[in-house]
Order: C-alpha cells, then sequence, then structure tokens
C-alpha cells in the first residue's frame, strides 16, 4: 500500500473554508437518536454549487471523541466498495454563535464561548427518509423483508465487520426506493454503546474480535441463510482492493486527526481486519477455515 498525500482538491473528502457555510437551517428532530449534535445547513461546494448537508459536531474532548475519524473511515470505506450514501461528503468549519440557538444543545453554547468555528463532518442531504423512522412496530416485518432483498446488503455486512461499525441500526439506512437503501452514520467503530461507551480506545482495537453488527443482528438475529452468508463472504474478497484504492486519503486523515499511539493502533486495526476480513466472517458465522 502505498502512502502518497493527496491534495485537498484531489481527495473525496475536502476541507471547506468557513465562507463556504451559507447559513443554519435546523436541527435535526431529537427522536432521531444522534449522539451527536448535528444540523443540517447550506454549503457552498462550488462557486456554482451549493448543498444542504447534514453536519455533525464532534467535540475533540483531548482526543477521546473518535466520532470524526470513524466517520470519514467509514465514508471512504463504503465509497471504495460501491454502497450506496450520500453523493458528497466534507468537513467545513460552522460558525459557532449562528447556530446557538433555543435548540442547541449545551455543548454547543459551551463551545461558542471559546471559539467562532469548529470542525464538523458533513454529509449532502439525501432525499429519503430513515428506513424504520417512527415506523409501527407492526410494520418492521416489511421492513426487514425489504432490507433482506437489498442488493447491497452482503457487501454492508461486510464492511461493517471489516470496519467494526457496531451501530448500525435501521435508521441508519436510508429508504431510497422499494428494496433499496443507503448507508449513513460511521460515528461508532469498536465501541459498546450498550454499555455506555462510545469511543473506542487503543485496549480495544482487537483486529480479529467479533464486534456487534447490529445490521446482521436487527435483519437476522446474526444467524443469516445460507446464501447471504456466501454472498457476504463473496463480497469479502473485495474489501483489500477497495481499502488500496482509498488508501492514501485514509491515512491523511488518519494521521491528522490521530497522534502516537492512536494513529499507529487505529491504523493497524483497520487494515489487519480488512486483510483478516474473511476469517472474522467465517468464525462469526460458523464455516470453516
Amino acid at each position: 500500500m502505498t502512502t502518497t498525500q493527496t491534495s485537498n482538491q484531489d481527495r473525496l473528502i475536502r476541507i471547506l473554508e468557513p465562507s463556504a457555510y451559507r447559513g443554519m437551517l435546523h436541527w435535526v428532530d431529537p427522536e432521531d437518536g444522534h449522539v451527536s449534535d448535528v444540523h443540517v445547513a447550506r454549503y457552498a461546494i462550488e462557486p456554482e454549487t451549493s448543498v444542504e448537508a447534514y453536519s455533525k459536531i464532534y467535540p475533540w474532548e483531548d482526543g477521546r471523541n473518535r466520532g470524526m475519524v470513524n466517520e470519514i473511515t467509514g465514508y471512504l470505506v463504503c465509497h471504495a466498495l460501491g454502497i450506496p450514501q450520500p453523493a458528497r461528503a466534507f468537513v467545513a468549519y460552522v460558525p459557532l454563535r449562528e447556530i446557538c440557538t433555543p435548540d442547541s444543545s449545551p455543548m454547543i453554547r459551551q463551545l461558542a464561548e471559546q471559539r467562532a468555528f469548529y470542525p464538523a463532518f458533513c454529509t449532502q442531504r439525501l432525499d429519503g427518509k430513515s428506513a424504520a423512522y417512527r415506523l409501527p412496530r407492526i410494520a418492521l416485518p416489511g421492513l426487514i423483508n425489504d432490507v433482506k432483498a437489498w442488493d447491497k446488503l452482503p457487501t454492508t455486512m461486510a464492511v461493517d465487520d471489516q470496519i467494526a461499525n457496531v451501530d448500525r441500526h435501521l435508521n441508519n439506512l436510508i429508504r431510497l426506493g422499494s428494496k433499496s437503501f443507503a448507508v449513513i452514520d460511521n460515528g461508532i467503530l469498536a465501541a459498546a454503546p450498550r454499555e455506555g461507551v462510545h469511543h473506542w480506545t487503543v485496549d480495544r482495537l482487537d483486529a480479529l474480535a467479533l464486534f456487534r453488527n447490529r445490521l446482521c443482528e436487527h435483519v437476522f438475529n446474526y444467524d443469516p441463510p445460507n446464501k447471504v452468508v456466501s454472498a457476504t463472504l463473496g463480497e469479502a474478497q473485495n474489501c483489500a482492493p477497495a481499502v488500496d484504492s482509498v488508501v492514501d486519503e485514509l491515512e491523511f486523515w488518519w494521521s491528522q486527526l490521530l497522534s502516537g499511539e492512536d494513529y499507529e493502533k487505529f491504523k493497524s486495526f483497520i487494515l489487519e481486519r480488512t486483510s483478516q476480513i474473511e476469517v472474522i466472517l467465517r468464525r462469526r458465522y460458523n464455516r470453516l477455515l
């Protein structure tokens, strides 16, 4: 794998200047269940191109908050594997005082007292709604059947084990049409949200561990049929070439957002899981090595 760093213009995930921010539209509905602070805003991407984007602010917390590096890692790997997701992702500097509305959190108000701008991970707004958004329980079996018929389900199950995404619940799928979805939200990797732990630490970065695969859990109760297991194992063969295609940009962002042992351990964790993904999946689904 090469390590050549790419320029801002060449990267899939660009860094926008503060002047690109064109105004806040609204905070997302708190019933969406986001762990981070998320609002929708308009951004100027090019002189004649503007987009509406979901903007997630992950406070630094002296390096304990891993949300930004997780999101970028997940977006780039999903892109490389051809999984539908928002067409654009970028890092933008959000004017904190402008988003200090009555609906903003204490964290946002506290940050606004300390600085004028703060970086946010942004993804272009998709035309669609979260698959399970306020869906009555009686309708869940129909939704799950649609997800089972989604042609990118095996790829998504494989990549969630590859990057240890432990929080791909049904509201992190956006319905694009009948039996067609896009993925959002890679903010929680290699952590234990059910135990109140939302950020990885280096001691949790076991490259061969079977982390929670929430999508497989919700759709198949961890017991997918043989044809799905076979398809998932088949997609696993694409994981290493896919990461090779974006490794320059991954290493750029890892080096910018992590330092010292955190950088080395996380890089090693993702690359080793990628190289061993078929072994991990065979262990998960009790298939002979």
